[in-house]
């Protein structure tokens, strides 16, 4: 059953679910401002409600294409809604029926579980719901294992109803998760981009970056990473900067492959850098009891390492493919553009405020909405249509969709995992394996983070790493925070990390690049955010964790060790660096990176520097090697052409003929000039030639 999203305007019935789906966009929406401030509702009912419109949408615009698909969507629509509405009576009756399910409840909750894994097929693809129901399976049949992994043995009329109604299952946590944060962030950033931030951010970092080598990358590197905080997904940044940036990287002389790479590694930074961090931040705050502001600023420095690495790694590429800078007639001048646009910061800088204030995410974004809208009217009046909100709304819904249909089907792993005591199990695993080495425990739960991780928007991947992963890296003997930011990493880098890398399909599919090539590139790019969760882990310096003295220091050599693992990655220094240069820079890159000991730091630095000297006077001495080779052969052809303009033409004029008494005289012992042929000699020597020859003329 092949679904694909409508072409607007084709027919009639389109128009009619083009007007269906404004309707939904505005009324979910409105729902959401709503609950933000005066309406707040119990959670089960804001995340059925969400869900409803949410589903709703996705049945509209991806439809089956099968013989009455639309016929089909229409009465699954009635059937979702219901199912919704269904939930909340369940939950405000279940006080009265001591746990106790009827068989219509049990129906309808396996006829929610199914719904829910077809829907979110439509929309995020097979990899997701294959996993949801393997996990199903696994509750199931579990029993008949042997070994770690056995669990009890749940009948499927168990299963069913505390997947529909438990706080960690369909409508739980994760779905919770979209529908108090994520949402409203993302309609914080389409009604931001509809007054004309985005292109005003874009003009500011093309500006301030566009002298420099690959300007174009570079600005789609900063404002990406502007965009891509509030947005709760790295993908659907993608698609909403890259079509600017990529062409235009491309333009100037990118590769596709790469110029996908730095679109998606750029956009799933956002994830990792403070204030909004996707919405984590404040999930994280409320698994782990830690301050959100206490978490943003632990994320700072990290975040920042990120984009140097990626900034310095567009740079050297620029330098060692020899990609030209933008001509200056070309160039904005960054001082109009800032007068012109600095006015954009506000909402961004009163959400941050008033997060670093105390008030709650769902209350900052809701007046950052608003704040947003004014700057619009102030600004921008002519772009403040109904047209450009009716976008907007309608924007956020499209980016809430895939979102919401990965938390819910988030929401049965993790109902299946407490459920059978899997996390505990796989913890217990991680340990055994670790066997009391905390790196190999960080190994593991990498390598969980990022399988687990595949297919999952940030927020819904942190839920289940979590419970999951957190907890065997705590019992090792790291810090809470470290441990959680560390799985936090991992779980934003999946969606970069093939083979179901989101943000690299989008942004492969925009540069027209292999979804390989761009990977790759993606992952060289993103070097950094694998290197540095290891290094916090066992020295807290880099979190902002520790003395003052030892923080700077730590992030100052970071700093130039990100700068020294991107020449290491692209190979460009002053000079182009030979892989064996490029090899040995890696190992001085992590010595200055690691915080301690200050003996590794020193030798990483000396290291490098005497690594890059060796290259650039080896490609010197190559570089006067080949011009003295050059410069020779120029001489050998020019004194060759010397020669021979200097021997006089040949005569045109017939040769007398030799008597034979001449030809007896030239014997071998006569000497002769070898150089002076008849015709060319004077008249007196050919006189006295014949003259000693005793010869007559003819």
């Amino acid at each position: 059953m092949e679904n694909s999203p409508i072409q607007p305007g084709k027919s009639g019935l389109l128009k009619a679910i083009d007007g269906i789906v404004v309707v939904i966009a505005v009324a979910l929406g409105v729902f959401h401002l709503y609950t933000a401030t005066i309406g707040i509702m119990p959670a089960y009912a804001q995340t059925a409600i969400h869900w409803a419109f949410v589903g709703t949408y996705i049945l509209l615009t991806r439809p089956l294409k099968i013989p009455f698909g639309r016929a089909i969507d229409a009465l699954l629509i009635l059937v979702n809604i219901y199912l919704s509405w269904h939930q909340i009576v369940l939950q405000e009756e279940s006080v009265t029926s001591a746990g106790m399910y009827t068989r219509l409840d049990i129906v309808v909750s396996a006829v929610a579980i199914i719904l829910a894994i077809e829907v979110a097929r439509r929309v995020i693809g097979l990899i997701l719901p294959v996993i949801a129901v393997l996990f199903c399976l696994y509750a199931l049949y579990g029993s008949n294992l042997s070994g770690v992994f056995k669990t009890m043995r749940f009948s499927f009329a168990r299963l069913a109803p505390y997947l529909y109604t438990a706080s960690d299952g369909l409508y739980g946590q994760t779905l919770f998760v979209s529908a108090q944060f994520i949402f409203l962030f993302i309609l914080f950033g389409t009604i931001l981009d509809m007054t004309g931030a985005g292109n005003s951010f874009v003009n500011m970092a093309f500006s301030l970056f566009g002298r420099a080598r690959g300007g174009p990358a570079q600005a789609a590197v900063y404002s990406s990473m502007l965009m891509g905080t509030i947005n709760g997904s790295g993908a659907a940044n993608v698609v909403t900067t890259g079509m600017f940036t990529i062409p235009l990287m491309k333009k100037v002389g990118y590769k596709g492959s790469m110029a996908g790479a730095i679109e998606a590694v750029a956009s799933s930074g956002g994830q990792i850098m403070p204030p909004v961090m996707g919405a984590v931040a404040f999930l994280m705050s409320e698994v782990t009891g830690i301050p959100y502001s206490h978490i943003a600023l632990a994320a700072l420095v990290p975040a920042i390492l990120y984009y140097i690495t990626l900034s310095a790694s567009v740079y050297f590429t620029a330098r060692r493919d020899n990609i030209p800078a933008v001509p200056k007639k070309e160039m904005l001048d960054p001082i109009a553009v800032f007068k012109d646009g600095w006015i954009y910061f506000l909402p961004l800088v009163m959400l941050v405020a008033m997060l670093m204030w105390g008030y709650s995410p769902q209350k900052s974004a809701f007046y950052s909405i608003f704040a947003t809208i004014a700057v619009g009217f102030l600004k921008n009046p002519k772009n403040m249509t109904p047209a450009a909100f009716r976008n907007a709304f309608t924007g956020a819904l499209s980016g809430i969709a895939p979102i919401a249909a990965a938390c819910i089907l988030a929401g049965v792993v993790m109902g299946v995992i407490n459920m059978t005591g899997l996390g505990l199990k796989i913890s217990g695993i991680i340990e055994n394996l670790a066997a009391g080495r905390l790196v190999v425990a960080l190994l593991l739960a990498m390598l969980t983070s990022l399988v687990l991780g595949m297919g999952l928007p940030t927020s819904a991947a942190y839920m289940i790493l979590a419970v999951l992963v957190a907890p065997a890296v705590v019992k090792m003997g790291a810090t809470p925070m470290a441990s959680h930011m560390f799985i936090l990493y991992f779980g934003a880098l999946s969606t970069i990390t093939p083979p179901v890398a989101l943000s690299t399909f989008a942004a492969a599919g925009i540069a027209k690049s292999g979804i390989w090539e761009t990977g790759w590139d993606a992952m060289k790019l993103a070097s950094t955010g694998f290197i540095i969760p290891f290094i916090f882990v066992f020295n807290t310096e880099l979190l902002l964790m520790g003395d003052p003295l030892d923080i700077a220091f730590a992030v100052a050599t970071a700093a130039v060790g990100c700068c020294v693992l991107a020449v290491s990655l692209f190979g460009w220094c002053v000079t182009n660096i030979s892989f064996i240069g490029r090899a040995l820079l890696l190992p001085c890159a992590i010595a200055l990176i690691l915080p301690r000991p200050l003996w590794a730091n020193f030798a990483g630095a000396a290291c490098t520097a005497l690594i890059i000297l060796l290259e650039v006077a080896i490609r010197r001495r190559g570089a006067a090697s080949a011009f003295n080779t050059k410069e020779k052969r120029r001489r050998m052809i020019s004194m060759q052409f010397r020669h021979q303009q200097r021997k006089p033409p040949s005569s045109s004029a017939p040769t007398p003929p030799i008597s034979s008494g001449a030809r007896a005289a030239r014997s071998p012992s006569t000497p002769t000039r070898a150089t002076t042929s008849p015709s060319s000699a004077s008249p007196s020597a050919s006189a006295a030639n014949r003259r000693n020859s005793g010869s007559s003329p003819a």
